[in-house]
């Protein structure tokens, strides 16, 4: 069925251009449209599409939740391990604060202990050294007395 041209555009344009103009529509429609059977067939293929994507946005959906179920059990995990470190931590600390007082008290006696010894070698020192002088002075006597005597 032919293409009727509108009366305005045959006044406008004449009778000569519009017999040509309605072909080249025709030509320009015909190279870019497409048939409705063929459109109908696209829709149909653009909507199973359209529900598949649905569908992989629905298990989009589900791996985020499980992935964050996941992240969220993992830091659960990790805060209890970090927990259980903190506690073993703390204990171990306070061992060697036990064995830093421990090891001081240990270190004071030994101060003690070393102060004693030098008191005693100071006065044993003090008492050889007065020894030896006595004795000099002693051998010294005697040796004069030895000597000046007749």
């Amino acid at each position: 069925m032919p293409i009727r041209t509108p009366e305005s555009i045959r006044r406008a344009l004449g009778e000569e251009a519009a017999a040509d103009l309605v072909p080249w529509v025709e030509q320009i429609v015909a190279e870019r449209a497409v048939p409705r059977d063929e459109y109908r067939q696209v829709l149909a293929r653009l909507e199973i599409v359209e529900h598949d994507v649905a569908d992989i946005k629905v298990e989009q959906r589900e791996l985020r939740r499980e992935m964050g179920e996941f992240r969220r059990e993992v830091n659960e995990r990790f805060d209890q391990m970090y927990q259980h470190f903190e506690v073993r931590f703390d204990r171990m600390n306070e061992r060697f604060d036990q064995m830093h007082r421990h090891s001081e008290v240990r270190f004071d006696r030994m101060n003690e202990r070393f102060d004693q010894m030098y008191d005693r070698m100071l006065v044993q020192t003090r008492w050889m050294v007065g020894t030896i002088a006595v004795f000099g002075t002693l051998i010294t006597a005697l040796l004069a007395v030895s000597r000046f005597s007749p």
